[in-house]
């Protein structure tokens, strides 16, 4: 009735079949030069997996696709024998699970994602990574630029249930120095029609919080440090266009 169609909607993973494994040995195989032959604790037992990936060491947590799982692409993992040595799943990489190379670290493009010290044998990975997500995939029209938030997709929501939208926190503190006295604008554009600054001192680049990254994830952008997936974060809550600039570089 409201004409805003969705192109799908679905979970984040599509994956049948993972668990959380521990890498109890590592052993190269001897009748290969890259293949690994390891014994993975998921649980309830210990697995032979045969792994081709340069990174599988002993001691790492790792997802596991067991016997029978189903991966995206139609891929079902089934024991057997690799070059002679019995192997009862697979040990995955990211891309394997369904995560798109774009989304992933240089690292875990190289073979297969290592979970935290503090995953735990036997649960389940996707849920530890707090990827257990659904998304739903809009078409928006190009008239309602006004969906293209969190916020404004809960204010239709609002619309059509009656329901009041929860107001967002914008507070924050501010120091009183003069930001005009170190720093100025200069607009060569009549393409700009408005340009807001703020200055923020003291900043540590590092790693955002999972539930940050996780989001980011889901939503079709790929984490890279704090300081720009707050950015990206913040648009996609509200809307608006963020930016960050290194002041050191800028010529002011």
């Amino acid at each position: 009735m409201l004409g805003n169609e969705y192109d799908e909607a679905g979970k984040l993973i599509n994956a049948t079949g993972l668990t959380i494994g521990e890498v109890l040995t590592c052993e190269n195989h001897p009748d290969s030069d890259h293949l690994h032959i390891c014994t993975v604790n998921v649980g309830k037992e210990i697995l032979n997996i045969v792994c081709g990936a340069p990174n599988v060491k002993k001691g790492q947590k790792v997802i596991v696709a067991l016997d029978g799982a189903e991966l995206p692409g139609g891929v079902k993992i089934k024991k057997g024998m690799i070059r002679g040595a019995e192997s009862n799943g697979m040990i995955c990489s990211l891309s394997e699970i369904g995560i798109e190379s774009k989304y992933q670290s240089e690292e875990d493009k190289k073979g297969i994602h290592v979970l935290g010290n503090d995953a735990k044998p036997g649960e389940d990975p996707i849920k530890y990574m707090k990827l257990d997500d659904e998304v739903i995939d809009f078409d928006l029209t190009a008239n309602r630029g006004d969906l293209l938030s969190i916020l404004g997709m809960a204010y239709e929501i609002g619309a059509i249930y009656g329901k009041k939208v929860k107001e967002i926190d914008l507070s924050h503190k501010e120091n009183k120095e003069d930001i005009n006295k170190t720093f100025s604008i200069d607009i060569k554009t009549d393409n700009c029609k408005i340009f807001l600054a703020k200055r923020a001192l003291n900043v540590e680049i590092k790693e955002s919080p999972d539930f940050i990254k996780t989001r980011l994830l889901a939503s079709g952008i790929r984490p890279i440090n704090n300081v720009v997936d707050i950015s990206n974060y913040v648009m996609l809550e509200t809307g608006q266009p963020l930016h960050f600039y290194d002041a050191d570089k800028l010529n002011r």
